[in-house]
């Protein structure tokens, strides 16, 4: 991504026409997604899941935000009055056994529920409060017959805050009620639709010349900028106040039980509710109370059209990858898990606070697509490369085989001729005593000495950095190792006139590799003497503490620089002022170092400018050398 962007910045550099600049930035597109097509099929793989759970999670959890949600409180402007089927058996006393049978009806319209004096006294009662409005649910029209009304009971019954319901038939064909009025101004449509699986959800704004009941009796419009307008469910019917027939008519309400309030007059039969809705089976009346709570608050339930939420999913896919793709799998779970928690948290709180539907199962869905799918494309990348990484550790074990067994090979070649350089010298150096020829004879012998100790360096440092290679420990005194190297330097001393002092402190014997330890010693003792002026002296200390054996190498010499201290450790490195001033390989310290350390010690350098340095390691007392270590 990186390269694409840095080629397609470098098009303002170049001078070229508008479109062969297009032509070109084609091609770089064309170009990154060949090379990245399993990656963004991927990517549109983990899209086309979250919106399919999408297109689900709008039916599926609008339901269940509702249920989840409870009971909320809502307007109590809203009074339903229900009708219950006991309360009209009076009616029907003058059947015979009709008490007896009333349980078994099952078949009961709303023409069951009239009769013209309860309704009259039911009426006068309610409208006696002054509501603001009253509607009847039930429609009264041609199945209740002819009816003769009185002036008294007309006005009663075509009182302006009266609105009563009309419906439809099966041709769509509007049925009007018994009491309209000329101007059909007291009339609205009861109709509630169901969805496909028989669900009541939304309402549908009505035809001009025919308003919903409710828009009647709340005088307010539909919005009609959505062909079905999602109900806000407030809870079960419960939620209202709510007062049956016979409590009214036999005066147990409040005196103010309807003054100013929206009254809807239902009917509640013994077979149950009719329609299934998100809370529950509800009844026309607790329905249409729903929808006139949703209505006098603007509690409509907003949704955005679905490319908008399937752009938003892109998005989120993009963060998931980027997530998974860049940070390790735990944080990056961690940061998912907490995206989709917070993601379903907003949701709830935007459903229940501003009305507004998001979706908050299919992101989690969507999230985990990713997280599967990625984690598998990171599972493959990383076999990939840990297959490159060993055909390169392969090849590179190959290549440092290949240059050891080279070095060791010249090296060897070399000592032959070198040892045979130096037998003439020796040989010349007996048979002529010329004082100038003698002079030349000994500088040979010097550099011939020089090289030889060069390849000898190069030889153990390849033979400590072989695979095979191992320590033998043997149980041995360090103060008798310790003297046998000094034994071998001392001539190399007398000849720079620097004296050796040693204080060795009685021991027991340890237990370590007599031949590397005698080797570390030789080292830095050596390195003494090179970097000791003449005249200075070099003082070899042996101690034994609580847990291990010190063996420390002072010298007089010019000492090393701070910045130094750490270098002079490694591999070829000498000191930043010595690589004129005197000769030498830089491995004599390594070796130290590496030796001390296959034995469990440690090493430790003091240096003072001008006033000499100090090398120390220790060998611990009871250490559990390995008899073979792998370098």
């Amino acid at each position: 991504m990186v390269e694409f962007f840095n080629k397609f910045a470098m098009l303002r550099r170049v001078q070229k026409t508008p479109s062969e600049h297009l032509k070109f930035r084609i091609e770089l597109l064309l170009r990154y997604f060949s090379r990245r097509k399993g990656f963004w099929l991927r990517c549109i793989l983990c899209w086309a899941i979250g919106c399919i759970a999408l297109s689900n999670d709008e039916i599926m959890s609008y339901d269940e935000r509702f249920q989840l949600r409870g009971d909320q409180k809502a307007s109590e402007q809203i009074v339903l009055v229900t009708i219950r089927q006991s309360d009209f058996a009076m009616i029907y006393d003058a059947r015979t056994n009709f008490l007896d049978n009333m349980s078994e009806v099952t078949d009961i319209t709303d023409s069951f529920f009239w009769n013209k004096e309860i309704w009259q006294e039911l009426l006068i009662k309610i409208l006696r409060q002054d509501p603001e409005s009253v509607g009847v649910t039930l429609y009264f029209g041609d199945n209740v017959g002819t009816l003769r009304l009185t002036n008294e009971e007309y006005r009663l019954f075509m009182d302006p805050r009266v609105v009563w319901a009309s419906t439809t038939n099966s041709l769509e064909r509007i049925l009007t009620p018994i009491f309209t009025n000329r101007e059909f101004n007291n009339l609205g449509n009861n109709e509630l639709r169901r969805d496909e699986d028989g669900v009541v959800r939304r309402v549908f704004p009505q035809r001009q010349e025919m308003p919903h009941l409710v828009e009647k009796i709340t005088g307010k419009k539909f919005p009609t900028t959505m062909a079905g307008l999602p109900i806000n469910f407030r809870g079960s019917g419960r939620v209202f106040t709510q007062y049956s027939l016979s409590e009214i008519l036999y005066d147990e309400v409040p005196y103010d039980a309807f003054r100013n309030k929206i009254v809807l007059i239902g009917a509640e039969t013994s077979s149950g509710p009719v329609y299934m809705t998100p809370m529950g089976t509800l009844s026309r009346a607790e329905i249409l109370a729903h929808i006139t709570d949703t209505v006098l608050g603007s509690k409509w339930i907003k949704r955005l059209p679905f490319w908008w939420y399937a752009f938003g999913f892109f998005f989120l896919m993009m963060l998931a990858v980027f997530l998974i793709t860049t940070y390790p799998q735990s944080v990056a779970l961690f940061f998912i898990g907490w995206i989709g928690t917070l993601l379903a948290a907003l949701s709830a709180w935007f459903f229940d606070t501003f009305f507004f539907w998001s979706p908050a199962l299919s992101p989690f869905v969507l999230l985990a697509a990713c997280w599967i799918i990625f984690i598998g494309y990171q599972a493959t990348k990383i076999e990939r490369k840990n297959f490159r990484l060993q055909q390169e550790q392969q090849y590179l074990q190959e290549l440092e085989q290949l240059k050891n067994n080279f070095v060791s090979l010249i090296s060897h070649d070399l000592k032959t001729p070198i040892a045979k350089i130096q037998a003439i010298i020796d040989r010349l150096l007996v048979q002529h005593h010329a004082e100038e020829l003698g002079t030349d004879l000994r500088s040979l012998r010097l550099f011939s000495d020089e090289l030889n100790r060069y390849i000898q360096s190069i030889l153990k440092v390849l033979r400590v950095e072989s695979r095979d290679f191992k320590i033998h420990t043997d149980v041995a005194d360090i103060n008798e190792v310790i003297e046998e190297a000094l034994q071998a330097l001392r001539p190399l001393a007398r000849e720079k006139s620097i004296a050796i002092h040693t204080t060795l402190e009685p021991m027991f014997s340890l237990e370590f590799d007599t031949t590397l330890i005698k080797e570390v010693v030789i080292n830095l003792v050596e390195n003494a003497i090179k970097y000791t002026p003449p005249g200075g002296s070099i003082e070899v200390i042996s101690e034994e503490a609580e847990e291990d054996v010190r063996v420390i190498v002072k010298d007089t010499g010019e000492g090393i620089k701070p910045e130094d201290m750490e270098k002079v450790w490694g591999k070829f490195t000498r000191g930043s002022d010595q690589d004129l001033r005197s000769k030498g390989t830089g491995l004599g310290l390594y070796l130290v170092k590496y030796f001390i350390e296959l034995h469990g010690g440690k090493v430790k350098m003091e240096s003072v400018l001008g006033q000499g340095t100090s090398v120390s390691f220790t060998l611990p007392l009871d250490s559990e050398i390995e008899n073979e270590v792998m370098v």
